[in-house]
């Protein structure tokens, strides 16, 4: 009987998109199941693991939809031919609940497989959220704020006390946006990038504009104050991808300037996956359109002339990943 090996390649390809390409498109990488709605309550243990610990560590629990990763190690052969389908024909999804998480795993996915990647979105605002729920940042912020009009040097202290804990989880959380950044910029040979950064544009921390969060105001700016500068610095060195989107921004001419370096065609400002709206003032959206972007529910996009002088960085990546095999158990469908 004829085995798949059997076949010509240009068969087997198609059955390996068959295979590999999600129905949504999409591949959820550190996590087997949507995004647990804390609102509703805290999820059962088996829940939370399966989300958090499934590909890194291991779990027992099924994947919603299979991704059917295990064939890729049938044989060398088909791991050298199936791997670019299966990382480069799907949106490679990645939250975590700890956003440490989200660094490891493209690290151990390994060099080539990273270079396989060509559509990557990273919500990092998702794990921020969750740790200042469990961390009860929510009411330590409410106390500075309460505190703020309280007279007396001892309130006052400890008042200061507390906002440096704030704006250290802030910093400790920006840096590993940076380094995840840093990592993807070595090695990418992405074709669209989508990012979910903490914070809130225009906001007050203090104020509590945003109480899902444990800092609320953007990282998104060229401010040399928390070391926010660098998350564009570090954007600013993904050259050669076609589409960026950015959640979230009213900052639009410095995400335009950064789509416009990297040589993107398609700019996309969107909220974050569980809002419903962009927030423009009816002002602002008038603004926004006279200046050529369009809206679209909870997305606004506009098209950029690409810059020639901007130059796609050569795609060296091999159609073998040996050197970035499959490692993480997360993937494992």
């Amino acid at each position: 009987m004829a085995g798949i090996l059997d076949l010509s390649c240009e068969i087997r390809l198609l059955i390996y998109e068959y295979l590999f390409i999600q129905p949504g498109g999409e591949i959820l990488g550190l996590s087997r199941e949507p995004k647990h709605d804390y609102d509703n309550g805290p999820p059962n243990t088996w829940v939370a693991d399966s989300r958090q610990l499934g590909l890194v560590y291991g779990s027992d629990s099924d994947r919603v939809t299979s991704t059917n990763a295990s064939f890729l190690r049938t044989c060398r052969l088909i791991n050298a031919e199936a791997t670019p389908v299966f990382y480069g024909k799907n949106t490679i999804v990645l939250y975590a609940e700890d956003n440490n998480d989200i660094f490891y795993w493209l690290l151990d996915v390994g060099e080539q497989n990273r270079l396989l990647i060509r559509h990557l979105e990273i919500g990092w605002a998702y794990g921020v959220e969750i740790q200042s729920s469990r961390g009860n940042i929510h009411g330590i912020v409410e106390k500075i704020a309460e505190m703020e009009n309280i007279q007396g040097g001892e309130v006052q202290r400890h008042r200061d006390q507390l906002i440096k804990v704030v704006k250290h989880l802030e910093k400790k959380t920006i840096r590993l946006i940076i380094r995840t950044l840093n990592l993807l910029v070595a090695n990418q040979c992405l074709e669209s990038l989508t990012v979910y950064l903490p914070g809130v544009d225009g906001g007050d921390i203090w104020n509590l504009p945003n109480d899902n969060l444990y800092f609320a105001e953007e990282i998104f700016s060229n401010s040399t104050a928390d070391v926010h500068a660098c998350i564009p610095e570090a954007l600013r060195k993904m050259v050669g991808i076609n589409s960026l989107t950015i959640g979230y921004t009213k900052d639009i001419e410095l995400a335009e300037e950064i789509a416009q370096g990297v040589g993107a065609r398609e700019l996309t400002i969107r909220v974050y996956a569980e809002g419903n709206t962009l927030g423009l003032s009816q002002e602002e959206r008038v603004q926004w359109s006279n200046k050529g972007w369009r809206f679209e529910e909870v997305t606004a996009h506009k098209s950029l002339v690409r810059d020639e002088s901007v130059k796609k960085k050569s795609r060296q990546s091999e159609n073998n990943s040996e050197g970035g095999r499959l490692k993480s158990s997360m993937l494992m469908g």
